[in-house]
């Protein structure tokens, strides 16, 4: 299930650490619906069940943001969803509605249910939503350059075998089952993928945009739709769209 939060106010400088405002936001709702859910997400660093996307406004410059402000939520999970929304609608009694950029105030207007796609074939063109990351658990986290692994020609391999370690990893925290999955990413002759570099938290993170073919079984396509590409869902990274399934 995805929710689409829309927000307005007024034209900003952008604020290089914004993503981290959508952030608190997240949290400041799941505290307001549920103290005991709040704590089991964020006491400790680990995988969310949900990913989201951030959109920094109809007049996006590299140096301003607004006046409109807007996420994407997603997750597989009904308890999830139900608890986000029950803390929006707390936090709209509160008149706590608010990403609060600059000292500047976006209040909340419209939340949207948008409409469930399933995903019924094995092979499907997805496109990102934002920017996706994947993580190469044989580097070393300082190693800027190979621990952010970006899908290329010559690379492809290693990029599928990062991706399937990674699914299977994710895939047995949030469902607490094992599975192996047999998925193949494959790069689109006419779509090539940008390399992105995004600040994050005081530091930086390298990921990439575009259009690919992924192809797996249709349990787990819909589970990386739902949940999220690669690492970092929980911090607006790897929110994907389904263009079309073959």
């Amino acid at each position: 299930m995805r929710l689409k939060l829309s927000f307005q106010g007024e034209v900003e400088e952008r604020d290089e650490w914004v993503r981290e405002r959508f952030i608190s936001f997240l949290k400041k709702a799941f505290q307001s619906a549920s103290e005991e859910r709040y704590k089991n997400l964020f006491s400790a660093k680990k995988v969310r069940p949900y990913v989201y996307a951030p959109f920094f406004g109809s007049e996006f410059e590299k140096s301003r943001i607004g006046p409109d402000l807007s996420f994407i939520f997603s997750s597989g999970d009904y308890e999830i969803i139900s608890t986000f929304w029950n803390g929006i609608i707390i936090l709209k009694e509160r008149r706590s509605d608010y990403i609060e950029i600059n000292g500047k105030k976006f209040i909340l207007k419209n939340i949207n249910l948008l409409p469930n796609k399933r995903i019924t074939s094995k092979r499907v063109i997805f496109k990102t939503i934002g920017t996706s990351i994947l993580t190469d658990p044989s580097s070393a986290p300082d190693d800027f350059k190979n621990w952010f692994i970006i899908p290329e020609k010559e690379n492809l391999e290693r990029f599928n075998s990062v991706l399937c370690e990674r699914v299977r990893q994710k895939y047995e925290i949030i469902k607490s089952r094992k599975i192996e999955p047999d998925l193949r990413f494959n790069l689109l002759a006419d779509y090539p993928i940008k390399e992105t570099v995004i600040p994050l938290f005081k530091g930086y993170v390298r990921g990439f945009r575009g259009y690919f073919l992924l192809e797996g079984s249709p349990e787990i396509l819909n589970f990386l739709y739902d949940y999220g590409f690669g690492v970092r869902t929980g911090q607006g990274f790897g929110l994907l769209d389904v263009i079309k399934q073959l």
